[in-house]
């Protein structure tokens, strides 16, 4: 089995269109969503808040063949993975095409362009043809061949919103199994109408902020984005003389196959996915410096989620745990890719990132969630988690990086 580095990161986010800015804009405890106006006055929308990305200067950096070639998705993760292949110091002929890989994750697919369809369809138009060619969800991963000649495996993983840790897990794999000696891998979501009519009719939304782990939370915020990490083998990245932002320790993947769209009750699935990550690294839980949790806000998710590592850590002191969802929102399947940067960003910047909102802490959850306030730490070790409707669970261990 390799040793699989970060070497590069991209980020596109109501946060920031680059790590710093995204570190930055955490580590001010900025909250990055606000009421959505084009839903504010329907009637047929209860709640009006979410988190869109407003500032399009990263549009400029595409070309406009890209702008009408690909959707929206596909353009997100064209300027991503262009800034995290510029941090790797990849560029054509710097890797050999067959030895790269691309995995990406999404929720939604092109559901903008989807939309667009069906507008048309409904008003009994002819659609564009233009339509038809953005609307091919794997143009999301096949898009990087605009980038890099890429000619090996690539894959579109739909794992929901676990799918950002789910793509890192099949690009290590590929690594780990010689496939390749560079991943490109991450997730991506835009804000679509259909995702946040959805959350709308399951009562999932909160009606103002996130809060997770807070006692009175209400629901998440639906956001967008794109989080791109350049995974590497680490003796591949040391003879190009690459240092790295972090290090992939393991990948811990579960299934609860409880329910469609509710956890577990017993955190079955985080609790196995959190053991198989530690067990594959052979880690034990005191190790652990801090949990970036999938903490969406909603009473259940939290709930089960903090059940399950009480479980894991009974023996041990647990860590902090906190949720950057409280100042970005739920990205789908951008949002574990998101938090996993902001993961390692905290471990090279000697900083755990607070949970903002929180004004009275749930004693049911029973966890220090880092309220309000970051607070300077060293952390070697850390356990970035995500789940999906469907049950689907994941953790990431990751370990500090030599960058400086």
């Amino acid at each position: 089995m390799a040793n699989v580095v970060v070497t590069g990161m991209g980020v596109l986010s109501t946060a920031g269109k680059t790590p710093t800015e995204f570190w930055n804009c955490l580590f001010n405890g900025t909250i990055t969503y606000r009421e959505i106006k084009e839903y504010v006055n329907n009637k047929n929308y209860r709640y009006h808040v979410g988190a869109k990305i407003e500032d399009y200067s990263w549009y400029d950096c595409l070309n406009t063949k890209w702008t009408s070639f690909y959707g929206k998705a596909s353009q997100y993760v064209l300027y991503t993975a262009s800034e995290a292949l510029k941090d790797a110091e990849i560029s054509k002929g710097t890797i050999k095409e067959n030895r790269i890989g691309v995995v990406i994750g999404s929720t939604m697919g092109e559901i903008d362009v989807e939309e667009k369809i069906s507008r048309t369809c409904y008003q009994k138009e002819p659609v564009n043809t233009k339509l038809l060619r953005q609307y091919q969800s794997d143009n999301i991963s096949m898009c990087i061949r605009e980038l890099l000649p890429v000619s090996g495996p690539v894959f579109m993983v739909p794992a929901a919103c676990a799918s950002g840790n789910y793509a890192v897990a099949l690009g290590k794999l590929l690594i780990d199994s010689d496939r390749a000696d560079v991943v490109i891998a991450g997730g991506v979501d835009v804000f679509s109408k259909v995702a946040f009519t959805g959350f709308q009719r399951l009562l999932s939304l909160s009606p103002d902020v996130c809060k997770p782990f807070d006692k009175n939370r209400k629901g998440l915020i639906l956001g967008e984005g794109c989080g791109i990490v350049i995974l590497e083998n680490k003796s591949h990245a040391k003879a190009r003389g690459k240092n790295y932002w972090g290090e992939v320790l393991s990948c811990g993947l579960s299934s609860d196959g409880y329910h469609m769209t509710a956890p577990h009750p017993e955190g079955i699935g985080t609790i196995n996915s959190i053991k198989s990550a530690l067990n594959q690294a052979d880690i034990t839980p005191d190790k652990v410096d801090y949990i970036s949790a999938h903490g969406t806000g909603t009473p259940a998710n939290d709930k089960y989620e903090a059940m399950a590592i009480r479980k894991i850590f009974k023996d041990y002191q647990s860590p902090p745990i906190s949720s950057i969802k409280s100042m970005l929102g739920h990205s789908l399947g951008a949002a574990s890719a998101l938090e996993m940067i902001a993961s390692l960003l905290m471990m090279i910047n000697n900083w755990i990132l607070p949970t903002v909102n929180v004004t009275e802490e749930d004693p049911e959850c029973g966890i220090d969630c880092v309220p309000m306030i970051g607070r300077k730490a060293k952390l070697q070790y850390v356990l970035s988690n995500s789940a999906a409707f469907g049950g689907q669970i994941s953790s990431l261990l990751l370990k500090r990086g030599n960058k400086v």
